[in-house]
């Protein structure tokens, strides 16, 4: 999994990016507020084809990863989808990095799903850093 995050985010791994032409991410995590069961799901970098997956989540469900530090340096992305017999996808766009992640030193991507054919993609400050459990591992 590593090595296809480390790919995806076109990064550095272990800590941050030392010219700072990057944020750190720390981790991953699809999320289904529908009601319908999601399949298939990945967050893909056109520019690498690398992606990351999850076979399935429920309603009200999520599946979440954590995963050494990687930087972001700005690859375009899309997330693809199956629910409820339909093939979907997000426009293909960059993360935007607020200024609560860039202060936080640390970010985790959430990809939410809130109905069939509709998701978002957030940049959120990690949790480790919210905490100040921040490292530089």
């Amino acid at each position: 999994m590593l090595l296809l995050v480390s790919m995806l985010f076109g990064c550095s791994v272990n800590g941050p990016d030392p010219d700072g032409a990057g944020i750190r991410i720390d981790g991953l995590q699809f999320e289904n507020r529908t009601a319908s069961p999601i399949t298939s799901i990945q967050l893909m970098a056109p520019s690498t084809g690398r992606f990351v997956a999850c076979g399935r989540i429920a309603p009200g469900a999520r599946c979440a990863s954590a995963f050494p530090d990687v930087t972001y340096t700005g690859n375009s992305i899309i997330v693809t989808w199956n629910q409820g017999g339909g093939e979907y996808s997000t426009a293909v766009e960059e993360l935007s990095v607020s200024d609560e992640v860039t202060a936080a030193g640390a970010g985790e991507v959430r990809v939410v799903v809130i109905a069939p054919g509709s998701a978002g993609i957030l940049l959120v400050p990690s949790r480790g850093a919210v905490n100040g459990l921040q490292s530089d591992r």
